[in-house]
């Protein structure tokens, strides 16, 4: 879990909003604007750029010029399919009603040419510097970045990796945290003293990119309930049969050390609703198993009620509630009984501090309509890293900056 002393009062020193000197400032403002757009450039879940847009506009009205900078997927070069310009669309609607001028450009040496109150940068992940490990590329996209501004303010909580817009900006211009971020940050604060019993619900595909945090729950939690795809590969691991379901074999030696580690504390499906096919189709003629094998032939989309029914009692006596991935293929209506009844349960629990995390996690409860959880972070794997570490990068270099001690 993530530590430090002085925490509260380093990160209300280190809010922009505390600063009253900004009406000739041109600030940097790294924020998340990282969501799912579909083929037809649809956007699929707008919730990081909602949770955003009332900052900016209230630091728009406050400085000389604000310049944002954000993501969008994993490109390595120009990914037309990646732009944000569909996100500016939104973004402009937003400020135009406020009497806001925006502009939204493609080449970032063109910030300082720019007369508009708000200028939103194309996806940074486009220019070779961001992510780089060559210092030289790294130092011709940073000295372009704090030329053209007085001030970095990092909203962007979810965006933890070690990029130019994240963290080596903070070497070269005195930086801040957003209210977004802060808020993240304070969310979490609860498990570092939980009260007991502190269980967590962990789904998603990848057991992989799971493990730290697994050893870390482990090891602070009474119990972890699994669910999801990652919970086949522990099956198998524990010498069950699986049929055809999503595992992954890489990963089975290190699955193996989890489940006998931890046997005491991990708590894995006993019974499952399969298919004939990973597909949705199939997903209609699906049936529940009577048992934890899974049969050839067969593949696991969700969890079982028998499962389902132990999950819920050691649901209904926690006291501090971790939930990160659903329990099944929640985008298919027959699998996403599983996840549906878990969290409603996670929910009608009013004795618990309830946490939830994850784009796979927020796309559920908004599909389910579910509300009432305590903390709801943006970011996934940010909020895995934040708990199962003891540093986070792009906090810490900025909390540096006001650490007298």
């Amino acid at each position: 879990m993530y530590t430090r002393n002085n925490l509260g009062d380093l990160m209300q020193q280190s809010s922009i909003l505390t600063r009253n000197d900004m009406i000739q400032k041109r600030i940097l403002l790294r924020t998340s604007f990282n969501v799912t757009i579909e083929t037809d450039g649809e956007i699929k879940d707008i919730t990081r750029l909602l949770e955003s847009i009332p900052f900016i506009i209230e630091l728009a009205k406050k400085c000389k010029k604000l310049i944002i900078l954000a993501h969008l997927g994993r490109p390595t070069k120009i990914d037309k399919t990646l732009s944000l310009l569909p996100i500016y669309k939104i973004l402009s609607d937003k400020l135009t009603s406020s009497d806001i001028r925006s502009k939204f450009i493609y080449d970032i040496n063109e910030i300082e040419k720019t007369n508009e109150d708000v200028v939103l940068v194309e996806n940074i992940r486009f220019f070779k510097g961001e992510e780089s490990n060559d210092e030289n590329e790294r130092l011709e996209l940073l000295n372009v970045l704090k030329n053209c501004a007085d001030l970095y303010v990092n909203d962007a909580f979810s965006d933890y990796r070690e990029s130019c817009s994240t963290f080596y900006i903070t070497q070269h211009l005195k930086s801040y945290l957003g209210p977004n971020f802060i808020k993240e940050v304070n969310g979490f604060k609860p498990l570092a003293d939980p009260k007991k019993p502190y269980i967590a619900l962990i789904g998603g595909s990848k057991l992989s990119e799971k493990i730290d945090i697994l050893n870390e729950l482990c090891n602070y939690t009474d119990k972890v309930l699994i669910g999801g795809a990652l919970a086949y590969t522990l099956l198998k691991a524990r010498g069950y049969s699986i049929g055809k379901s999503l595992f992954e074999e890489d990963k089975l030696r290190v699955a193996t050390e989890l489940v006998t580690k931890y046997s005491d504390k991990i708590v894995l499906p006993v019974d499952h609703l399969i298919s004939t096919d990973f597909s949705e189709t199939s997903s209609y003629t699906s049936n529940y198993t009577e048992e934890v094998n899974i049969p050839n032939g067969k593949c696991a989309i969700d969890i079982g009620p028998k499962t389902i029914q132990i999950y819920k009692e050691i649901i209904n006596e926690a006291k501090t509630i971790l939930i990160n991935g659903p329990l099944g293929v929640f985008e298919w209506d027959r699998s996403i009984e599983g996840t549906k009844i878990l969290y409603e349960t996670v929910l009608k629990n009013l004795n618990a501090y309830k946490i939830i995390g994850g784009g796979d996690s927020i796309g559920a409860i908004n599909k389910l309509r579910l509300s009432g959880f305590d903390h709801i972070s943006t970011g996934g794997g940010a909020m895995m890293n934040f708990i199962s570490q003891k540093r986070f990068a792009t906090l810490d270099c900025i909390l540096d900056q006001f650490d007298s001690a």
